[in-house]
């Protein structure tokens, strides 16, 4: 009921108080990231820290869960991965990388490498780190703590029924903020892709019936379970993608590929923590670590709670190593090999044509011109807008699909009624904002996600500690019985 209600008062406000509305969440929104900026940059290098630190201990070789994995390996990668970036990576391929390129974040290094490894950076360990280390906590409780109820299992245990109701329904208003914005905001990407490249000019009756389209469509996809639609989305995605990876690889040569991307990858690694820290060689301004590297922490923390507890429901059965290294480290590496293909041919391009003019500067559109100046661009500008329709459904039907779990008392299986309920309150929340012909509303939404990301943020470093204290006090108590059984 709490988020039937805010998802009312969201549409109601867009239409009573626009600007109001925008003009107060994007100047809190600031406050947040100005303040808040070095409590961010920390947060996000500790939970990395943490992660790695667990995966190499012994801790890390229990089994959660006694039942075999649900999954195979390629579904269960696939699933957290258009779960976890949806069309993201699609968007940011060429836009972001090319930023770094014509705007060093720092002056002392080439800007071919910059580009990469910034965006590596952005992309890589951290959002994984904070995605997976959540997902974590709640596998443990479920599959070791054998707290097969996953409403139950986010709390590690705390028995305070006000503490349990308070963070409830802030999961879910979380949840529901951001995947309305991902709705809304999503198919105004796809209908702006079509009508640039195709002319085909749907206007505001078309964005409408797109958004009920992804509604319906993932509701339905929900409805059906993970095993069913979700899953196959999720596969075609993955193949696609990886399609539209090689076919762009086709262009590129060795040595422009391979060197700009191995030494962008070294000096990430070897500078991690000066760059999450923006400290040494890697101290950026502070308008450029708010724009964009605390601004990225705090989107990802936003989609912690869902992405997480997703990836925690679709785990059963993989060890602790096997679980971290398959969330954190193997889903980042493919990102940055997606990255570096696109970002050297794109930069190479605009080598060639010895100027740029902004093409790639349009994050909604950048993909598209890209593929444009590729042979087969019919094609493949087809298959981009596909996919970043496919991406959107798969986000809003595993937000649908957890929310339901929370709905239905933390039931692992939730029963439809509650699938369907979500469905409807998504998808008439995200027509209701998107009929009112703005982007800058969906926008302020967005920036609402951000600024809920802070509490949370208090939230999830107080359930790692509680974890790290659990398993320290287990290991001291249990001696050898931390071995997989």
């Amino acid at each position: 009921m709490p988020a039937a209600i805010f998802g009312v008062l969201m549409v109601l406000g867009g239409i009573l108080f626009p600007v109001f509305i925008t003009h107060s969440l994007n100047a809190i929104n600031a406050i947040v990231l100005e303040v808040f900026a070095n409590y961010y940059l920390l947060f996000g290098f500790l939970v990395v820290l943490v992660s790695l630190v667990l995966i190499v201990v012994p801790f890390s070789r229990k089994r959660l869960g006694t039942q075999g994995a649900e999954y195979s390996r390629f579904s269960w990668i696939a699933l957290l991965y258009s779960t976890g970036m949806g069309s993201g990576l699609l968007l940011r391929a060429v836009q972001e990388p090319v930023y770094y390129y014509t705007h060093p974040p720092v002056n002392n290094k080439a800007p071919e490498q910059l580009a990469l490894q910034y965006t590596f950076f952005h992309w890589g360990f951290t959002p994984w780190a904070l995605y997976s280390l959540f997902g974590l906590l709640v596998a443990w409780q479920m599959y070791i703590r054998k707290e097969y109820n996953i409403a139950h299992a986010v709390l590690l245990g705390n028995k305070n029924k006000v503490f349990a109701q308070l963070t409830y329904i802030f999961i879910t208003l979380i949840t529901l903020t951001g995947v309305i914005a991902s709705l809304g905001l999503g198919a105004g990407q796809f209908v702006g892709g079509i009508k640039t490249f195709f002319q085909w000019n749907w206007g505001n009756a078309g964005l409408l019936l797109t958004v009920l389209c992804i509604g319906v469509i993932a509701t339905f996809s929900a409805l059906t379970g993970i095993q069913k639609v979700i899953k196959y989305l999720a596969n075609f995605d993955m193949v696609a993608s990886i399609a539209l990876m090689c076919f762009t690889a086709l262009f590129l040569t060795g040595v422009s590929f391979a060197r700009p991307t191995l030494s962008a990858l070294g000096n990430y690694v070897l500078h991690f923590a000066e760059m999450s820290l923006s400290i040494g060689e890697y101290h950026t301004g502070k308008t450029f670590v708010n724009n964009w590297t605390v601004f990225y922490w705090a989107f990802w923390i936003a989609w912690v709670p869902f992405t997480g507890i997703f990836i925690a429901r679709i785990s059963r059965g993989r060890t602790i190593r096997e679980f971290l290294v398959a969330t954190i480290i193997v889903p980042a590496l493919a990102t940055m090999l997606w990255f570096s293909i696109f970002s050297n041919k794109a930069i190479s391009l605009i080598q060639e044509a010895g100027q740029y003019s902004g093409e790639y500067d349009d994050v909604f559109t950048s993909i598209y011109h890209f593929f444009y100046q590729l042979p087969f661009s019919s094609i493949t500008i087809g298959i981009t807008a596909l996919l970043v329709l496919v991406s959107i459904i798969n986000s809003v039907d595993s937000a649908i699909f957890v929310l339901a779990m929370f709905s239905d008392q933390g039931n692992l299986n939730p029963r439809q009624h509650h699938k369907l309920a979500w469905g409807i309150i998504i998808t008439a929340a995200a027509l209701g904002l998107t009929a009112l012909g703005s982007d800058t509303l969906l926008n302020a939404i967005s920036n609402l996600l951000i600024i809920m990301s802070l509490p949370f943020s208090f939230f999830y470093g107080g359930q790692i500690l509680s974890f790290l204290f659990r398993i320290m006090k287990r290991n001291k108590e249990g001696g050898k019985t931390n071995t997989v059984k």
